[in-house]
C-alpha cells in the first residue's frame, strides 16, 4: 500500500461530522483557510468535506499542492443566497477566505440571488453559482451536459443516476438520501479534471457569446480592506469567467464549483 493510500485510509476513518480547528500557521507551509457558506444541508457540506480529506494535506513530491483547510458553514434547515453570503463574511477573519455555494433552483429565488450577488461583491465572498442546482456539479464528474433546464433538476439527477461509473448515485435524491459519503464520495475521485473540464466547457458554450473560461479569475482572494470603494456585481460576478453584462440568472445550465477546485490547486 502506498504513502498516499494509507493517508486515504486514515482519512476514511475520521468522523466526516468532526468540527474542523484552524491550523496553526506555519512559516514552510502556511495552510490556506477558507469558510464556505452553503445553502444545502448535506450534498455540499459532504462534498467540502471530502475535498479536506482527499486534498487538504497539500500531497507530496511532484504533486506537492499548498495544504489548505476549508470550513463548511451549513444550516440544518438550509440557508438562502443572501444569509449564506453574510454567514461566510461573518466566519472569515482576516487573510482567511469567504466563498459560498447556492443554486438557481426555481424563479421565485432570483430576488434573493440577485441580492446575494450585489452582497458578496461589497464584502468579497467569492461566489459558486450553481445553475439549475449542485446536482449538475456532480453529473459533470461522468458526463459533460448541455440544454436549458429552467431551473429544474429533475432532468440532471435522472442522468446522474443513471451515469456510466455512477451506480453509487442510482438511488440519489430518494427519500431524501443526498448524502455524499460512502461509495458515493468514492465513485467521485479521481474524476475532478473530467468535471472542471466539462464545467469550463459550459461557460464558454453560454449563449451570451462573450463567455471564455479563460477569462475566470481561479487565485487566491486578496480581501479588500474596510472602508475601500465596493465591486460592482457584474465585476464581481465576471469572476466566473461569464462577461460582466451576463446575467448570472441566465446562466443555464452553469456552475462555477470548478474554479474552487482549480484555485486550491486540485486541478
Amino acid at each position: 500500500m502506498s504513502k498516499r493510500d494509507k493517508r486515504r485510509r486514515r482519512r476514511s476513518l475520521i468522523d466526516d461530522e468532526a468540527p474542523l480547528e484552524r491550523p496553526a500557521r506555519s512559516r514552510e507551509r502556511q495552510v490556506r483557510v477558507l469558510f464556505v457558506a452553503v445553502e444545502g444541508a448535506a450534498t455540499e457540506p459532504d462534498y467540502l468535506i471530502h475535498l479536506n480529506h482527499e486534498f487538504g494535506d497539500g500531497g507530496e513530491g511532484g504533486d506537492a499542492r499548498h495544504p489548505f483547510q476549508i470550513h463548511p458553514i451549513s444550516d440544518r434547515n438550509g440557508l438562502l443566497p443572501k444569509q449564506a453570503v453574510a454567514k461566510a463574511a461573518e466566519k472569515a477573519r482576516e487573510g482567511e477566505e469567504a466563498w459560498v455555494l447556492f443554486d438557481r433552483d426555481g424563479a421565485d429565488r432570483d430576488g434573493d440571488i440577485r441580492e446575494a450577488l450585489a452582497a458578496a461583491a461589497d464584502v468579497q465572498v467569492d461566489v459558486c453559482l450553481s445553475h439549475p442546482s449542485f446536482d449538475l456539479w456532480l453529473l459533470l464528474h461522468f458526463q459533460p451536459f448541455s440544454g436549458a433546464q429552467s431551473g429544474r433538476s429533475r432532468n440532471v439527477v435522472d442522468k446522474l443516476r443513471a451515469a456510466g461509473g455512477a451506480e453509487a448515485f442510482k438511488d440519489y435524491d430518494k427519500r431524501n438520501d443526498k448524502g455524499i459519503k460512502g461509495r458515493r464520495r468514492d465513485a467521485l475521485r479521481g474524476r475532478e479534471t473530467a468535471a472542471v473540464a466539462n464545467a469550463r466547457a459550459l461557460v464558454s458554450a453560454c449563449e451570451h457569446g462573450g463567455c471564455k473560461a479563460g477569462k475566470a479569475h481561479t487565485g487566491q482572494i486578496d480581501r479588500r480592506p474596510s472602508g475601500e470603494s465596493p465591486t460592482k456585481p457584474g465585476q464581481w460576478s465576471a469572476r466566473s469567467g461569464h462577461a460582466p453584462e451576463c446575467d448570472p440568472i441566465k446562466r443555464d445550465p452553469s456552475t462555477d464549483v470548478w474554479r474552487l477546485l482549480v484555485s486550491l490547486g486540485i486541478v
